[in-house]
C-alpha cells in the first residue's frame, strides 16, 4: 500500500507530502495504481520547477517507493507564486483523494495532518 502524508499549515495551504510504499496492485511497470499516483505527484514537482527555485523555495526527493515535496516558506514567496505554489499542492491532495475514494479501492491511503493544531 502507499501512504500518502499531506501536512497543511494554519492558512489550509499544503505545506509538504510525502508518498511512501508501492501499491503492489500489479507487476512494476504495469501497476496503474502506482502510475496514477506517481504521475500526479511528479507533474505537481515537475511544474513547480518552471516557477520557483528548487533548493531554495521547495525541495522534493523522487526514489523509488518514496517521493516528497516541501514548500519552504510561503510568506517569502511573491503573491503570484503562492498562489501557484498553494494550487499545486492542493491539487495533488485533492487527486490522490479522489484515487483513495474509488470503491473497493485498497492500494492508496491518504492522511491529512494539520501542523498548526
Amino acid at each position: 500500500m502507499i501512504k500518502a502524508r499531506f501536512c497543511f499549515d494554519e492558512k489550509q495551504r499544503v505545506n509538504d507530502f510525502h508518498l511512501t510504499g508501492h501499491a503492489d496492485f500489479s507487476t512494476i511497470g504495469k501497476d496503474i495504481y502506482c502510475s496514477a499516483i506517481s504521475a500526479i505527484a511528479q507533474t505537481v514537482i515537475g511544474t513547480l520547477t518552471e516557477f520557483l527555485k528548487p533548493g531554495k523555495e521547495f525541495i522534493y526527493t523522487l526514489n523509488s517507493g518514496e517521493i516528497e515535496c516541501q514548500i519552504l516558506n510561503y510568506h517569502e514567496l511573491s503573491k503570484e507564486k503562492q498562489i501557484r505554489a498553494e494550487s499545486l499542492m492542493l491539487s495533488a491532495y485533492i487527486g490522490l483523494k479522489q484515487i483513495e475514494m474509488i470503491e473497493g479501492q485498497k492500494y492508496l491511503s491518504v492522511l491529512k495532518e494539520e501542523e498548526y493544531s
